[in-house]
């Protein structure tokens, strides 16, 4: 697994005081001082992995400049980010401070956690701490972790899914049906174009009964037959769909596929071919992008799937999937923290304000918002300004913007994309208006 230093360094500064962490924003000799401090609190028994200290050992091992194959300059970035993020949680507690334990997560979670770990509404870590604190007694507040360097920097996604996680089961079938049967059609589209004149595919035809030239995408068993070849990567022997290929010179063996006489094969690789057919031009969305928002705005459609989407990125059956035995046991808050800060090419910090959201105050601006209109709107500024294989769209309810929402493939084009999402602006205003604290 990859180990994020900001979550070891957090855990490492959440047992400074905050006169040190404070003093460190301004101070270049208190703030490297900090990174050994930090760094030998990790070290310490006071934070606690499961068993093995795989995710310790590995988080160790990144920070550690002796060890790590990480720059200077990324990690005291990271130290930034992270006195903000700490400072920030301070000021949202109303109770403890300085935690008495700090609980890295990872694959595994050590046994005093572990209650806190739950499966639910479709993923297996619903609960996205990356550090847990524990205060007294059994007091916990789980801590999901981002940064970024500036202010006005845009804020990490909070989730990163394929579209298929968000609509699993019977209720989505027909939905399901519905868009396999666009994006097949489409890539089958794109897959003759690139067998056509001119094409980087120019040269192949299937092999049988059918040349590519004379198929249909538009006709279904057309598409399917398109969409369901398989060819021979050089590079390791192995099949791979035909959507997916690089570029002709990849080709092991023709397999299924015939070459044809005829021109070289073109110079633009199938893999920028596909993505240029995935941009938006002429101020229009592209057609494969358009009938994803077309399908999910429908209206057997956009609640469901706006209700999943909220659910998952903001956490908001997280308190629910407790049971009361386990109220009885423990007490445990959760905060979406962004820490804000970077270094100079000297190591200087700046280190700005974290933003730090509450599940409760976040849960409270939801059932505000709870009967409005679920709306899946397209950001046609981003969208067609940066002339990439992507679309960005928001999802509102009613006139409240809640989520900003990235759609794009990750190099599997075989699969359903992906979905990156977070809060936006504005209803972080909203959150912030009626924080509660816990």
């Amino acid at each position: 697994m990859a180990f994020e230093p900001s979550e070891g360094l957090y855990a490492g500064l959440s047992f400074v005081p905050t006169a040190d962490l404070t003093e460190a924003k301004s101070s270049d000799d208190k703030f490297k001082q900090l990174y050994f401090v930090a760094l030998e609190n990790l070290k310490s028994d006071k934070v606690l992995d499961a068993a093995g200290n795989a995710t310790k050992n590995g988080m160790i091992k990144i920070i550690d400049l002796d060890t790590s194959s990480k720059k200077p300059q990324d990690i005291y970035g990271d130290l930034a980010a992270s006195i903000s993020a700490v400072l920030g949680t301070r000021q949202k507690l109303r109770k403890d401070k300085i935690p008495s334990k700090v609980y890295l997560t990872g694959n595994k979670w050590h046994p005093d956690v572990e209650p806190f770990k739950v499966k639910a509404f479709g993923m297996s870590d619903y609960n996205s701490s990356d550090v847990i604190l524990k205060l007294n007694g059994n007091d916990y507040v789980g801590i999901s972790l981002k940064k970024k360097p500036k202010a006005k920097s845009a804020s990490p996604t909070l989730i990163n899914n394929a579209f298929s996680a968000y609509i699993e089961g019977p209720k989505f079938k027909l939905t399901r049906d519905k868009l396999n049967d666009h994006r097949i059609k489409f890539f089958a589209g794109v897959i003759k174009e690139a067998c056509g004149p001119g094409g980087p595919l120019e040269r192949f035809a299937i092999s049988g009964n059918k040349k590519i030239s004379s198929m249909n995408p538009n006709n279904k068993a057309d598409a399917k037959a398109l969409w369901n070849m398989r060819v021979i990567r050089k590079k390791d022997g192995k099949p791979i769909p035909l959507i997916n290929l690089k570029s002709e010179s990849d080709l092991q063996d023709p397999n299924g596929l015939i070459k044809q006489s005829g021109n070289d094969p073109s110079q633009v690789s199938f893999r920028d071919f596909v993505n240029e057919k995935l941009q938006s031009t002429g101020g229009k969305l592209n057609p494969l992008y358009q009938g994803f928002l077309d399908i999910m705005n429908q209206d057997d459609v956009k609640d469901s799937l706006g209700d999943i989407l909220l659910t998952r990125v903001l956490k908001l059956g997280l308190m629910e999937t407790f049971t009361l035995d386990f109220w009885d046991k423990y007490e445990f808050g959760f905060y979406l923290t962004e820490g804000v800060g970077t270094v100079d090419k000297n190591l200087s910090p700046n280190v700005g304000n974290a933003n730090v959201l509450d599940v409760h105050s976040i849960m409270i601006a939801m059932a505000n918002l709870s009967k409005e209109e679920t709306k899946m709107v397209l950001d046609k500024q981003k969208t067609l300004s940066k002339n990439a294989a992507k679309v960005f769209f928001t999802l509102s309810k009613g006139d409240t913007p809640v989520l900003d929402i990235e759609l794009r493939y990750k190099g599997d084009f075989s699969a359903f994309p992906q979905f990156f999402a977070g809060i936006t602006p504005e209803f972080k205003e909203m959150i912030k208006e009626g924080d509660i604290g816990i």
